[in-house]
Parts: structure tokens; sequence; C-alpha cells
């Protein structure tokens, strides 16, 4: 038998009303430690006595004792017959006759069994439900990150293949002969691209950045770090004098930048 057969049994399990097959399959499951159908059968149960408890007793009525005292004089006619009384007296407090003490409890147990199942039903759908949402939240964001690359591709592809781009090289000074660099700028539009690589990795506090030098003065045009292998990248959406431009260079400086450089360069080159 599957396992979801298996736990729709469980609340009827519960409710003492399982027999036959099912009911062999069901406690020969539960001896190989299920912990699910375990749980199951625990939280049914206990629904079931909360239920149970919430119940009023019931007297029958008139009509259903006549007819249940008649019924047992009909199974059993050489008996003698004890006066039927819905209460009896016990240290003078009354208890329900045990007639029908059955009925409520079998309400009880009818009710909190499809209870338990629907109950369970829910809690599966929740949880399908929550798993659904999840995987549709990861990929909406996978294709927003899709999208933007895209649009981010799509603006470095117009640039590069504008005639306006110009490329100017940067090669490594003595403090970094293996770097090099090179930046894609357009002088009208005012942007640009700037690659660098073999750079040595800054120590802690500073960082590397970027330099238009025109009419002999230098002008910020941001900052940037560098990967594991020295490479890094910068795109700049305003260079400062892009169209007085002379030289580029890059230079050491604290986190954050500065004004103007303070520190040692790494790559220069010149138009």
């Amino acid at each position: 038998m599957i396992h979801e057969k298996l736990q729709e049994l469980c609340p009827v399990y519960a409710a003492g009303a399982l027999d036959g097959e099912e009911l062999r399959e069901l406690e020969k499951h539960l001896k190989s430690g299920c912990p699910i159908c375990q749980q199951q059968i625990r939280e049914c149960s206990e629904l079931m006595a909360v239920i149970a408890q919430t119940l009023p007793s019931l007297e029958p009525s008139a009509g259903l004792k006549s007819r249940v005292m008649a019924q047992i004089e009909k199974d059993s006619p050489g008996s003698s017959l004890v006066e039927f009384k819905t209460t009896t007296q016990i240290s003078g407090r009354k208890r329900p006759s045990k007639a029908l003490t059955w009925l409520p409890w079998a309400c009880a147990l009818a009710a909190g069994a499809a209870l338990g199942v629907s109950l369970w039903n829910l809690s599966n759908l929740k949880r399908e439900l929550a798993g659904a949402q999840s995987q549709l939240n990861q990929q909406q964001d996978q294709i927003q990150q899709i999208q933007n690359q895209l649009e981010k591709e799509k603006g470095v592809t117009a640039f590069l293949i504008s005639p306006e781009v110009r490329v100017t090289m940067l090669a490594g000074t003595p403090k970094s002969p293996r770097a090099a660099g090179k930046i894609l700028w357009n002088p009208r539009e005012r942007k640009a691209l700037f690659y660098a690589s073999n750079l040595p990795s800054p120590p802690s506090g500073k960082t590397y950045q970027l330099w238009v030098i025109a009419q002999n003065k230098p002008f910020d045009a941001g900052t940037f770090s560098v990967d594991a292998s020295g490479n890094g990248f910068l795109e700049i959406d305003s260079l400062s004098e892009a169209d007085k431009a002379q030289k580029f260079a890059v230079t050491l400086e604290p986190a954050g930048g500065v004004p103007q450089p303070t520190g040692e360069m790494h790559l220069l080159g010149s138009l």
C-alpha cells in the first residue's frame, strides 16, 4: 500500500474504526517507525480527545428508551427485565445512563477523523503552495537578473560601436611593471569603460583611483577594486574634462578616494 493511502487511514485508526487488511497494513507500517504517520495519529488522537471533552452528556429520549427496551425484550424473551431509568441516585449525585454513552464518543470520533483528514490535507496544501511560491520568487529574481544583465550588455555594445569612442592604453609603472590598463571613452557623451589587469592587491584601507589629466591637472574619475588576479573594472557615466583629456593615470589612495592624488602611481597612459 502506498504511503499516501496509509496516511489517509491514520485518522480512522486514531478513531478506532479501522479493521481488516487495512488495519494490519497500517500497524505493520507503524512498526517500521514512520515518523510522519506516528505524528499524524498522535495529533488526531489529541484532537479527538479535545472534541470529546467539549461534548455534553446526552440523555436518551422517551421514544428511544422504549425502542431499546423493546429490542432487549425481543432478543432475550426469557430474561427478567429490570426497570430502565435514565439516571441512578448514587451518593446523592446523578450520573447519565450507560445505555447511550457510546453516542457522543462515536460522534466525536467521526468528527475528529473527518477534521483530522481535512487538517492534514490543508497542511500539505500549504506546504506545497509555500514551496511553489518560493520557486516562483527565485525564478522571478533570476529573470530580473538576466534582464538587467541584457540591458547592461546592450548599453555596452551600443557604446563600443559608436565611431566617437576612443581607446587609450595604460602601462604599468615601476611600482607595478606587469600591470596594464585600457580605457574606452567618448569625449562627447563623457562616458567611459576602464579595464585593469595584474595590479597588486591593495593593502587594507586602500583602493585604486583613476584620474583624468587635462591641462596638466588631475581630475577624479572614480575608484575601483581588483579581484584575486589583480583585474579591475570601472564604468564611468560622467568623465570629467573628457574633451580635454591628455593622460590617464591610476594611483593607490585611501579607501573612498581623495580629491587630489596623494599615493603612488601604478598605471599611466597618454593620448
